[in-house]
């Protein structure tokens, strides 16, 4: 029998539902912490992190994406104005983006990833109260960084999840919920993409998760979301699968999909659940723990501005340059 959540019971003194905490302002925090149980740097947190915080700096200077602005954002982190590259274990895909974009053409690649996932996750936080803004604004971040179907739409999954999570959303409720948001989208996210014919599984796929609701492996919820540890919207389900539960520690599901899926899975499950649960401890230890925590307060409740917080540039050059890199 797959092993599930114990189920609160009028006998017991665990809560039904739960409340909002933060609206969404734990998201960055916990999904460092996902990226470094992840292990892709083995002193901390990656690019997986490094991408959403620029990409948070954008939204909370203009609750907006230029995209050639954080192109040039991106391309600094990597060092191409001469400067040494600061982006930590990236993967294929976003090293072929980035070579591209430093010869003057940031278009989107061809191949199948769950960078983008993580990428769309603050676009959950900025726009949580306008859900058809979220979907759309995912949709375009996606594809200017992929042209296959499945890889945008993870990120828009992961998007609307984020979102609903930012309200305490949560159980049966998730997952119907950003089934809901998701569905009626899948038709706009096909338009001249490749691999289009992936979507029209997707509300199906979505729909199967909730007689599964309550695995606690993360072994168990990428079998019940179809078991390609390759496919991108197969491993954010699994992870939204893992995400839905109230569990007494919060970490286990951040923990169980970092088993599964790395550093990405395991960030994108963080910034589900930190969206959820706000600001709090995690029992991965890594560097710049209170940037994250300002960077996602002001998403959510502001200032409107990032003069006064550290470049992030400089942070990473920091973290890499020091006698000892890593956390302290």
């Amino acid at each position: 029998m797959p092993e599930l959540l114990d189920q609160p019971g009028e006998s017991q003194s665990q809560a039904l539902y739960t409340v909002v905490a933060g609206e969404g302002d734990g998201f960055l925090l916990a999904m460092a912490a996902g990226d470094t149980a992840g292990g892709a740097w083995d002193l901390g947190y990656s690019a997986t992190t490094e991408q959403a915080t620029v990409i948070s700096y954008e939204l909370i200077a203009t609750s907006d994406i230029d995209h050639e602005r954080l192109v040039s954002s991106l391309l600094e982190m990597d060092g191409a104005f001469g400067e040494e590259s600061v982006l930590r274990s990236v993967s294929p895909e976003l090293r072929s983006w980035l070579d591209r974009a430093a010869g003057g053409s940031s278009t989107p690649g061809r191949e199948v990833s769950l960078d983008g996932a993580a990428r769309a996750a603050p676009l959950g936080v900025a726009y949580r109260r306008d859900p058809d803004r979220v979907v759309a604004e995912a949709i375009e971040m996606g594809r200017r960084f992929h042209t296959d179907a499945g890889s945008i739409a993870a990120g828009v999954i992961t998007a609307a999840a984020v979102a609903a999570s930012c309200f305490a959303q949560s159980g049966l409720d998730l997952i119907v919920g950003v089934t809901e948001a998701v569905s009626p989208s899948l038709e706009r996210l096909g338009r001249g993409v490749d691999a289009a014919e992936r979507l029209s599984s997707i509300p199906d796929e979505m729909g199967a998760l909730l007689p599964r609701f309550g695995l606690t492996t993360g072994e168990q919820a990428l079998e019940a979301a179809g078991g390609d540890d390759r496919d991108p919207v197969q491993l954010v389900l699994a992870g939204l699968l893992l995400a839905a539960p109230v569990a007494p520690r919060h970490h286990v599901a951040i923990e169980q999909a970092a088993r599964i899926g790395g550093s990405r899975l395991g960030g994108v499950v963080g910034a589900i659940v930190g969206a959820r649960v706000g600001l709090r401890a995690w029992p991965w230890a890594f560097a710049n723990d209170t940037w994250f925590a300002e960077i996602g307060r002001r998403l959510v409740r502001g200032p409107d501005e990032v003069r006064d917080l550290p470049i992030p540039y400089a942070v990473e050059q920091h973290l890499m340059s020091s006698s000892s890199p890593g956390f302290h």
